[in-house]
């Protein structure tokens, strides 16, 4: 099969822009339209393209290509809170091994890439089911604002005396009616919950330094996800593995800038510290009773870049992406009620957002990285 490849003279540069055109027109539609209209396997022996009608989907050297112009990192950044724009020369494809691709009563796990570097270890995750995934989890009846799964994993790094026992949430999308895609980290700056040599219950933490490279292996016990609210859930979909993996990683090694902030609003609300990444601040927020002049729920804040552009605060974390991210500005300002706040919001995503919001701002906290 690989003399095959290599003897076929294919257009590279017009058969990717030809996926990645499709590939775009295939994310706007609705998610049913997806299901029929995009069926990608993801592994390397086998994927197609429907939508592609110019190539038959037992072509060899499409299915070849898929894995290398797919790049699920980008497909499903949008679904992270965390990365956008990951640099795909130094994305690590995963070995191709029997224990890197592993299936347990009709559901398999595959871990198509990995991205590291001294902040967190990135994975793309594909999930595929041999029967169809039920109704409830294709259209989203769970409640939730994401589709993710819960990954029960035991990882081992070999700069680590423990393990590290901890779930991991892979966020992603479903992109057929047997097949899901996302993917999950796991954060070197958290603290953890971890097992000791004897099987008993301690912290985890990693050290303060990440190697340039290391061996790391996940087994995954089960897989599930949950049914309703945060106050009033379900786990369902439940799959007992285990789930294998194992691969030598390569760290980049990026800079983390901290800034002490210590600036509090006349709520007594404020940030303490702010640490910019490779891909996201992070704000620690605090409060200070000393400077509560108002009930803490009667100020808001919100976040502009350098350019004066509206970032979206996910609780503490604000995903670069193409923001100038050199400074950042954090405005206070008072709301008489709730539609004063969705007012608000709706004009922060027009126009110039530092106008009107530095007329109404009765504190603002300037951070300079």
């Amino acid at each position: 099969m690989q003399n095959l490849f290599e003897e076929i003279k294919v257009p590279q540069e017009e058969l990717e822009n030809m996926v990645n055109e499709k590939l775009d027109m295939i994310r706007k539609d609705s998610r049913k339209m997806k299901r029929t209209k995009f069926f990608c396997g993801f592994t390397a022996a086998a994927a197609c393209i429907t939508a592609l009608a110019v190539f038959s989907v037992s072509n060899p050297v499409l299915a070849a290509q898929l894995p290398l112009i797919g790049h699920l990192f980008r497909q499903v950044e949008d679904k992270q809170p965390y990365y956008r724009d990951i640099d795909e020369k130094t994305v690590q494809a995963m070995p191709e091994t029997a224990e890197n691709v592993n299936a347990v009563d009709g559901l398999k796990i595959s871990l198509s890439e990995i991205y590291c570097n001294t902040e967190a270890l990135y994975l793309s995750v594909i999930i595929e089911s041999e029967d169809a995934f039920p109704d409830y989890l294709l259209d989203n009846q769970l409640m939730h604002d994401m589709d993710f799964f819960l990954l029960d994993a035991v990882e081992n790094f070999d700069f680590v005396n423990q393990p590290l026992v901890f779930p991991l949430q892979v966020n992603g999308e479903y992109i057929d009616d047997h097949t899901f895609v996302g993917s999950t980290r796991v954060d070197f700056t958290f603290g953890y919950g971890g097992l000791d040599e004897n099987g008993e219950e301690t912290d985890f933490v990693f050290p303060g330094t990440i190697p340039e490279s290391f061996r790391w292996n996940m087994d995954v016990k089960k897989i599930y996800t949950y049914y309703g609210n945060s106050s009033d859930s379900q786990e369902t979909f439940t799959k007992n593995g285990p789930w294998s993996f194992d691969a030598d990683v390569t760290a980049k090694q990026t800079e983390r800038i901290v800034r002490e902030v210590n600036d509090y609003a006349p709520n007594g609300l404020g940030i303490t510290t702010a640490e910019k990444r490779e891909f996201e601040i992070l704000l620690n927020y605090g409060y200070d009773e000393s400077y509560a002049e108002y009930e803490a729920d009667s100020i808001q804040s919100v976040i502009l870049d350098a350019d004066g552009k509206y970032m979206l605060d996910k609780a503490g974390m604000l995903p670069i992406g193409d923001f100038n991210v050199s400074k950042i500005d954090v405005y206070y300002f008072p709301i008489a009620s709730e539609e004063d706040w969705m007012a608000i919001q709706e004009k922060l995503t027009v126009g110039e957002p530092a106008d009107f919001i530095k007329e109404i701002a009765v504190h603002h906290t300037e951070i300079v990285f």
